[in-house]
């Protein structure tokens, strides 16, 4: 349903649940959209988190705080693991896929915990931290990580972070459908 206003000499234009201001005179031609509204944005922007481009996230089975980095280009979440030991591991690391694995997670502070998962994939990736044509495997596992009440089990590498600013990497994945990023907020605990 179309409807046509008509505000201080310009017109307004609601269609499919959006008010927009046009401010072309020829606006049947070529219209310039300067304001657009829909209650459904409101109520999708209210009812998402809102969370800086640090946190502090806790892995759920453990219990361990971190010190987290926000990375909306990473698709994936990646956490400081200096060790893990996998049962019966196969000489072909792709082949440990699908196999029991122990991992040592280490914060920032040093506190650290063994935790169970099951390796679910292998990655062939370059980090910031390697030279340009340096690429290394890491193996995915799934673990629950919370902020602030939203616990997600998601898709994590494992990788020994110990030389990076924040031992935790929080991707895409933990942000899809629950989480607006707003760079300007910092994580109140502070770090770094």
């Amino acid at each position: 349903m179309r409807s046509i206003d008509w505000l201080c000499g310009q017109s307004a234009v609601r269609w499919a649940g959006r008010t927009m201001l046009l401010l072309s005179p020829l606006w049947l031609f070529s219209p310039l959209v300067v304001l657009g509204d829909t209650k459904g944005d409101d109520v999708t922007a209210r009812s998402k988190h809102i969370i800086g481009a640090t946190a502090t996230i806790a892995e759920a089975t453990s219990g361990l705080s971190f010190a987290a980095r926000v990375d909306t280009g990473a698709a994936t979440c990646s956490i400081n693991a200096p060790k893990w030991k996998i049962e019966k591991p196969a000489r072909r690391p792709p082949d440990n896929v699908g196999k029991p694995i122990r991992v040592l997670i280490k914060n920032e502070k040093g506190d650290k915990a063994w935790v169970d998962a099951v390796i679910v994939g292998r990655v062939r990736v370059r980090s910031s931290v390697q030279d340009e044509d340096d690429y290394h495997g890491r193996y995915k596992v799934r673990l629950p990580l919370e902020w602030n009440g939203v616990k997600k089990n998601v898709l994590v590498t494992i990788n020994d972070r110990s030389e990076m600013d924040y031992p935790l990497l929080i991707g895409r994945n933990f942000l899809r459908g629950d989480f607006l990023v707003d760079v300007d907020l910092d994580n109140p605990a502070g770090h770094k």
